[in-house]
């Protein structure tokens, strides 16, 4: 035993002494308990002494919370099924806990210090080490950093506990104590989360330096032109020490290997000094030809991720570091105006105008169990549908790896602060600490580009309220104005004497949360509550339904209930159905939308007889409701439309509403009505008007496009008189119309009751670079002919798949032909997933098409890109048309 604790202690002594300051990695090899405060009867000091025990103590999951450590630990049942959550004892964990560990340290030499750090606590943490109190951590963004070095027990066993407390539960918006994870108390589309969410939510880790640390670098990047990025590098360090330390500060930069060496600084004792450095006095930092960082569609290496750049800065004291820290940043510029589009907010990233096509995600997961690798799906999900921004709602993803995998796949952040249009606030101190450490964190990453003030309203009613000025000082202070700042999410710019019903129309409000039908999409732009009279505009939130698929729908609910809902299922509030969201109780847009819902599916479609056959039909409804959304800004693109970021576009807790992938990585009919909606090139049609359109988000004109229609009816054959074609030119960041589909065709006597719409768009070498599929009904909104289209059967194949590797190295990707080989039917409708030899999903996996239609003889390559270790147990691709 006692060789395993030498060898335990080297091994920790090693792992400390090689993390940085930025380096944010768990205590090395040792675990967390938690218990109740209520079962521990001794006082905080003596919790925080070696060999103390906690009772009832379970393993704690950090980073995370406490409700979700006792989860992991079997002491709840699945709070995803069912209603389970609902029937939690609450009074359990709304109160406050100990988190507590012990670890060993090395002993170091004198000039070496130890350092605790804490990236955030939600709600509030009281701090002890050994026997002392060292301090108290005063939020979800609250960074801490503490000298430990005095403290320790150097080569034996140290004891660090926390309390943590919750947010104040002694009045009714307990949840809303800001800053805090607001919707933990509950929202329209996720339960409330007994002990609101409250633990060691971000990282906590030890760190070792020399007598200076140095704080992550600021880069602050100036780009003139395209051709010129001039860098300026702020650098605050900070001595521990009890003397003067002598040394200067030495960064590189990559790629580019870009070197500065500072002039020689002396930091008093006990001291904090910035220092900034600037092409005026080192010329490296103006780069020449720099790599830019975009938006997703607008450019970007070859594997559709962004250029990013490393800064690694050290303070060098003689020959030795006394610490080095990095920083990922990316060079890009954005700008605004309200000018160029008569009154909606425009965005510019490196002077190109961006239509904003995204989400709103409120939280990664309702437990916050989604952390480091967990987002790279998700956000790559984002870059797959063709979006290029997020909104971070009210502040509720703090994570950074929800940044990092933004910059990466080049998706914007629009990043709220933790405020609806009420309060209240924890206290203006506390939130202003939060605030100024928010934007110190995250002001490197190129993905932001918005920062907001509050949600559908201002701070504290004004935007010179005490409040809103914190929040403006801290950017204006600690990110200067590399970004845009609005000070609500639905209207702006504001005065003191802003009213709900006026503003300016710079965003064209929120709402409404309900499915309409695809011409009210494109002819009537009051589909919200707020500012939206007259104006498309940049509209912060629209929303609609999206129900599952039958295999995630069978995963939450309970086996009573897999039936096709009825308006009576819908109507009350505490049954299974309210308990994910689809009920009258006020969630998804009003309480008469999901009757609306089931009723519309039912007449348009045909009543449904099963659980089974309500998903597969609201598949259809979820493809054709999202891709009007979007098509309908593309359509008014530049006239009165900045941008649409629908609600939502992920989802943190099993239901049917408001998401495009669902809470499983299952990919819904919603996902690929945005993907094909959203592409950078892309032809489309009007359902009010006919109006074909091609639209040209790029920097740059194409000429030589043809754009081409057929019309199909249900036997999967083209209609005699309706094809067209037309060969064009479009200009830069423009919606260019082609034709006008049908016209001229006021009998349509030869067309089935249901009919297609294929339109194509090639590019000047006859490449097709943009598909786009309708269906229509003689009687407008009525599909129910596709109910007796004749089964295709086995005419519906699917081929061996071609493999090959992906560009990470780490995926597979999948390649398929589906063909349908009927002579008497169109194969409508096809879903297409990955099953394994057990006929288990595989989840996640990016499919490059589903609900796709194949009329007579035509073919299409359809791949799948997947972990390679996911494909251990087998795996086919299982293909399924409407009328199988």
């Amino acid at each position: 035993m006692k060789i395993f604790a030498r060898l335990l202690i080297a091994i920790i002594a090693l792992c400390i002494n090689n993390l940085s300051a930025d380096a944010q990695s768990a205590l090395p090899a040792l675990k967390w308990q938690l218990a109740a405060q209520s079962d521990v009867k001794e006082q905080p000091l003596q919790v925080s002494m070696p060999g103390f025990n906690l009772p009832n103590a379970v393993n704690a999951i950090v980073p995370g919370t406490v409700f979700y450590s006792y989860v992991k630990a079997g002491k709840e049942q699945d709070p995803d099924y069912a209603e389970n959550i609902y029937k939690v004892d609450a009074a359990k964990y709304n109160k406050p806990f100990w988190y507590r560990t012990e670890f060993v340290t090395p002993t170091l030499s004198n000039d070496k210090r130890i350092w605790l750090n804490f990236d955030g606590i939600n709600k509030r943490g009281k701090v002890y080490l050994n026997g002392k109190h060292i301090g108290t951590v005063n939020g979800l963004a609250d960074k801490r950093k503490y000298d430990i070095t005095g403290i320790l027990n150097k080569g034996k066993t140290n004891a660090l506990a926390v309390l943590v407390f919750t947010p104040n539960t002694t009045h009714g918006l307990a949840n809303r104590e800001a800053p805090t994870y607001l919707s933990s108390g509950s929202w329209d589309w996720m339960p409330a989360v007994p002990g609101l969410n409250s633990g060691l939510t971000d990282k906590v880790y030890l760190t070792t330096s020399g007598p200076v640390t140095i704080d992550a670098p600021w880069v602050k990047v100036d780009l003139p032109n395209k051709d010129l990025a001039e860098l300026n590098v702020n650098v605050a360090l900070n001595n521990a020490s009890d003397q003067a330390v002598t040394g200067r500060v030495k960064f590189v930069i990559n790629p580019g290997n870009i070197v500065v060496t500072g002039p020689v600084i002396t930091l008093k004792a006990n001291s904090e000094q910035s220092v900034k450095y600037t092409k005026a006095d080192f010329a490296q930092l103006a780069i020449k030809n720099p790599k830019l960082w975009w938006p997703n569609g607008y450019g970007g290496k070859a594997d559709g991720t962004q250029h990013l750049y490393n800064c690694s800065a050290s303070f060098v004291v003689g020959n030795a570091d006394s610490e080095t820290v990095s920083k990922v940043f990316g060079i890009r510029k954005v700008t605004s105006d309200t000018t160029a589009v008569n009154g909606p907010l425009r965005l510019y990233v490196n002077d190109v105008p961006i239509l904003l096509k995204g989400g709103n995600w409120g939280m990664s997961d309702y437990m916050l169990k989604v952390r480091e690798n967990d987002y790279d799906a998700r956000i790559k999900f984002h870059r797959e549908m063709n979006f290029n921004m997020i909104r971070n709602w009210t502040g509720e993803v703090t994570d950074e790896a929800f940044y990092d995998y933004c910059d990466k796949y080049g998706i914007m952040v629009w990043d709220d602060f933790w405020l609806n249009n009420f309060g209240p606030i924890d206290s203006l101190g506390v939130f202003k600490i939060n605030a100024i450490a928010k934007v110190k964190k995250l002001r490197n990453h190129p993905s932001i580009t918005v920062w907001c003030g509050a949600n559908e309203g201002l701070p504290q009613g004004s935007p010179t309220s005490p409040l809103s000025l914190v929040i403006k000082d801290a950017i204006r202070e600690n990110d200067g104005d590399d970004k845009l700042y609005i000070d609500r999410s639905n209207a702006g710019p504001t005065n003191p004497n802003f009213s709900i019903h006026g503003g300016s129309k710079m965003l064209s409000g929120s709402g409404n949360w309900s499915n309409t039908d695809p011409k009210t999409y494109f002819t009537d732009p009051k589909n919200g509550y707020l500012f939206s009279k007259d104006s498309y505009g940049l509209r912060s939130e629209l929303g609609a339904a999206a129900f599952v698929n039958i295999e995630s729908f069978k995963k939450f609910m309970p086996k009573e209930n897999w039936v096709a809902p009825t308006q009576k299922d819908v109507e009350s509030k505490t049954n299974m159905w309210a308990r994910h969201y689809f009920s009258t109780d006020g969630a998804l847009g009003g309480g008469s939308e999901p009757v609306k819902y089931i009723n519309f599916i039912n007449k348009s479609y045909g009543a449904a007889t099963s659980i089974e056959d309500f998903c597969k039909k609201a598949q259809l409804q979820n493809v054709e409701t999202t891709k009007a959304m979007f098509e309908a800004w593309n359509d008014h693109m530049w006239k009165d439309a900045t941008g649409l970021l629908m609600w939502m576009s992920q989802s943190a807790y099993p239901s049917m509403i408001w998401q495009t992938y669902d809470y499983y990585y299952d990919l819904t009919g919603a996902y690929f009505g945005a993907k094909t909606a959203c592409e950078p090139v892309h032809i489309q049609w009007n359902a009010a008007n006919n109006s074909v359109k091609v639209i040209n988000n790029k920097a740059y004109a194409i000429k030589g496009l043809t754009a081409e229609a057929v019309v199909y009816n249900t036997d999967g054959k083209p209609a005699a008189g309706y094809s067209q074609s037309k060969k064009l030119d479009v200009t830069p960041s423009s919606a260019t119309e082609a034709f006008v589909a049908f016209e001229g065709k006021g009998d349509r006597s030869n067309l089935s009751d249901v009919h297609f719409l294929k339109l194509k768009l090639k590019d000047a070498v006859g490449k097709t670079i943009s598909e786009n599929f309708y269906w229509m009904g003689k009687n407008y909104l009525d599909y129910t002919a596709l109910n007796k289209l004749p089964s295709v059967g086995k005419d519906l194949s699917v081929s061996a798949p071609r493999v090959t590797v992906a560009i990470d190295g780490a995926s597979k990707v999948l390649n398929y032909v589906i063909s349908n080989r009927s002579n008497k039917t169109a194969a409508f409708g096809i879903r297409a997933q990955l099953l394994d030899n057990k006929g288990e999903q595989i989840l996640p996996a990016f499919i490059s098409d589903s609900y796709f239609s194949l009329m007579q003889g035509e073919v299409k390559t359809v791949t799948v890109e997947v972990d390679a270790k996911m494909l251990i147990k087998g795996y086919k691709l299982d293909v399924k048309a409407y009328n199988e």
